[in-house]
């Protein structure tokens, strides 16, 4: 199991560490710099969704979080698609499934951005960690 950092800012709001299904990655900055770097660091509107049918029709969506992660010292593999919506079909984090011969001992982890429509990634990474974990406000949600 990898050791998310900080991960209790997230597991807090919702008791678990969510899958990320149908979560959007709403921004991506790449620093170069730095003792993380190099890094990848995503802020992503993660929800919990529930059995509940609203008025509407649709499913009742709770917990609306903006988390940013941090994905420290990366080996950057893919990253496509990026567009004007990056929905997950969910987030891998996980070991390091095999290396190469002249990859830095460090990079044991191992992440996945599935994509459902927009941003697809594939990344290894020597740490993650939640950097916070905020109220995402309902208005600012863009579903169905």
């Amino acid at each position: 199991m990898i050791k998310i950092e900080n991960d209790n800012l997230l597991t807090e709001r919702f008791g678990y560490w969510p899958s990320f299904h149908d979560a959007e990655v709403v921004r991506v900055r790449f620093e170069r710099e730095g003792p993380d770097s190099p890094l990848m660091e995503c802020e992503i509107h993660v929800f919990e969704p529930t059995s509940e049918i609203d008025a509407s029709g649709r499913y009742v969506l709770r917990n609306h979080t903006l988390v940013t992660l941090r994905f420290c010292k990366i080996g950057l593999e893919e990253f496509k698609w990026w567009n004007h919506q990056n929905v997950l079909s969910g987030l891998y984090i996980g070991p390091r499934k095999e290396s190469g011969p002249h990859d830095p001992e460090d990079w044991t982890i191992e992440v996945g951005f599935g994509s459902s429509y927009g941003c697809d990634a594939t990344l290894v990474c020597a740490a993650v960690r939640v950097v916070d974990a905020q109220d995402f406000k309902a208005d600012q949600a863009q579903f169905g």
